[in-house]
């Protein structure tokens, strides 16, 4: 008998905390702008840049003789000067991810990845070259690398 009403017990307990959960989780919170918080930190105005766009992974393999020797990781952020031109850019993005893709893989035929240093202001400045590309006006800044490694393809 004690048996049964502890587990009437643990299971009301269990579905209150689901429901308030769920409930706390629903309720509509103030929005704050993404700019704002950092701006107001640092002293700015709001509404001041420069503005971001996450651009995300890319993967190009490198090729030799037929055969995939090893892989390209990047991970790409993109500065626009304003919020006209972020939201530009976000619009027309997987045209400049593919234009990226592209150079990438024109890097990685033409050798600027093999040995054992890679100059990553050469991979920004052609990255931010054919990304520009893409626009009449040239709405991005600066192509900002947050990782890019070359991870070698032991298979044989």
């Amino acid at each position: 008998m004690k048996a049964v009403l502890l587990f009437a017990v643990a299971t009301g307990l269990a579905f209150a905390g689901g429901y308030g959960a769920g409930r706390y989780e629903t309720m509509p919170r103030p929005t704050v702008p993404v700019d704002a918080a950092p701006a107001a930190l640092a002293g700015e105005t709001i509404g001041s840049g420069p503005y971001y766009v996450e651009v995300g992974q890319l993967v190009v393999p490198m090729l030799a003789k037929g055969r995939t020797v090893a892989f390209i990781l990047t991970q790409i952020t993109l500065e626009a000067g304003s919020n006209d031109e972020a939201n530009m850019v976000r619009r027309r993005l997987p045209h400049a991810r593919s234009a990226m893709l592209e150079t990438l893989f024109g890097l990685a035929g033409s050798g600027s990845f093999d040995g054992p240093a890679v100059d990553p202001l050469a991979v920004s400045a052609a990255l931010l070259r054919s990304a520009n590309g893409q626009y009449s006006s040239r709405p991005i800044r600066t192509v900002l690398i947050d990782r890019l490694l070359r991870q070698d393809n032991s298979r044989s």
